[in-house]
């Protein structure tokens, strides 16, 4: 149950702390196995995942959105997911470095897609 740190293709708001200080979560998470469940606050996902393909033009990230998109038309969870999709999929988990990660959710606070 990782509440508002990690969520499915995003993670929280810095409403407390600093940028460096969330990346550090994240980076604490990214050590446990990749077929740990994650089981998120909310169901950001789609939305989510609205800002990853802005961010990463892979073909299976957009396969993997659009798996996501479906889904919820079906109205069906996208939650949990797992570790390793979050490791593979998710910009704030693929981020290299503090600065990566805190430029990633200045974007993701003002993107409108």
């Amino acid at each position: 149950f990782t509440g508002d740190t990690l969520f499915a293709l995003g993670c929280g708001r810095l409403f407390e702390g600093t940028p460096e200080q969330m990346f550090e979560s994240l980076q604490r998470l990214k050590v446990w196995p990749d077929q740990t469940g994650i089981w998120c606050a909310h169901e950001y996902t789609a939305s989510n995942a609205r800002f990853t393909l802005s961010l990463d033009d892979r073909p299976e990230t957009a396969a993997h959105a659009q798996a996501i998109f479906e889904a919820r038309a079906r109205g069906e969870p996208t939650v949990p997911t797992t570790l390793g999709v979050e490791k593979r999929f998710n910009p704030f988990m693929t981020a290299t470095d503090a600065d990566q990660f805190a430029a990633r959710r200045a974007a993701k606070d003002s993107f409108l897609g």
